[in-house]
């Protein structure tokens, strides 16, 4: 209902058997329907290739067949690339571990390379972030809707997966939090119901948001109430970028990029690891280290000289 998942199709029975048990492996059973997604994608497209190159089962698959799979996928990124192989050496462990392949996933893949840089988040200054929501028009029903969806981004960095969730009993006026189980990580996460959020919500449930019954706070103005999308918040949220003429030439801007800015942000203000991990909600600290990486300003000040030692 909430987000576009990636579809393709298996074009070979004989590997049907082994994809749906490797899906519905019992340590998948928490992962999010994206991420059984993404799995699936991977696997059933180097299935369709081992069928294209006649290879009957995976006693028949050779490590060439699996090299000549990646060797396919040079239009994509090599991040993407990098999350296709752990996928696959995970599978090729499943398989061997069942004695369905010669080889396990860790003597294809024992070491798996990644170009961090590449993963750099985008990221915007507070100035930038305080342009985009001056450009909103918060006199129109779509404005007041778009300006509580930046905020709750730019400012709390909610997912837009959890945004498009967020249900009016999710929001605790009387202790001013906004309380929601994570769609991602299915973890509680509690945040304080700003006060410039709070009375934007207000205005957006009192003259912005259509009549419904619906449990979801967000909803569209001309699709009979429905949830928003994914994809709505999405270009709800670029167009504020374009018009508050932000440079993006480089730069992803979304809503996600939003809570880049704002890990950073903080960061950059020298609020604690910890702290930041919590209002990301993140499950593990080393998660949130990753945004070390995009405050450069930051990691050249407490950078050390390498002293020049003569040989």
């Amino acid at each position: 209902m909430h987000n576009k998942i990636t579809k393709i199709l298996l074009r070979y029975d004989i590997y049907l058997d082994i994809l749906e048990e490797y899906l519905n492996l019992e340590e998948f059973r928490n992962l999010s329907p994206l991420t059984i997604s993404s799995k699936k994608v991977t696997i059933t497209s180097f299935m369709n290739y081992l069928g294209d190159n006649s290879v009957k089962d995976f006693h028949h698959c050779k490590q060439k067949n699996v090299t000549g799979y990646l060797s396919s996928l040079a239009h994509l990124s090599s991040s993407t690339i990098s999350g296709r192989i752990f996928i696959l050496r995970h599978f090729f462990n499943f398989l061997n571990s069942r004695n369905l392949t010669l080889f396990s996933g860790n003597e294809l893949f024992p070491v798996i390379f990644t170009n961090k840089r590449e993963r750099i988040p985008s990221f915007y200054s507070n100035e930038e972030i305080r342009r985009i929501v001056s450009a909103l028009d918060r006199g129109t029903p779509y404005g007041k809707r778009d300006f509580v969806i930046v905020l709750l981004a730019a400012e709390l960095g909610i997912r837009s997966g959890d945004i498009i969730r967020l249900k009016i009993s999710d929001i605790h006026w009387e202790h001013n939090t906004i309380e929601f189980v994570q769609y991602k990580t299915k973890n509680f996460n509690q945040l304080p119901l700003l006060e410039n959020i709070k009375y934007a919500l207000i205005d957006y449930l009192k003259n912005g948001r259509p009549k419904s019954d619906s449990e979801y706070i967000f909803i569209g103005i001309k699709n009979g109430g429905k949830p928003l999308t994914n994809t709505c918040i999405h270009q709800a949220v670029s167009k504020y970028f374009q018009k508050a003429s932000i440079d993006i030439s480089k730069r992803k801007h979304g809503p996600h990029a939003m809570r880049h800015s704002l890990a950073s942000n903080m960061l950059h203000n020298n609020t604690p690891m910890y702290v930041i991990k919590e209002v990301l909600g993140h499950s593990n600290i080393n998660t949130t280290r990753m945004y070390l990486n995009i405050d450069v300003d930051t990691l050249r000040e407490v950078a050390l000289e390498v002293p020049y030692e003569k040989v």
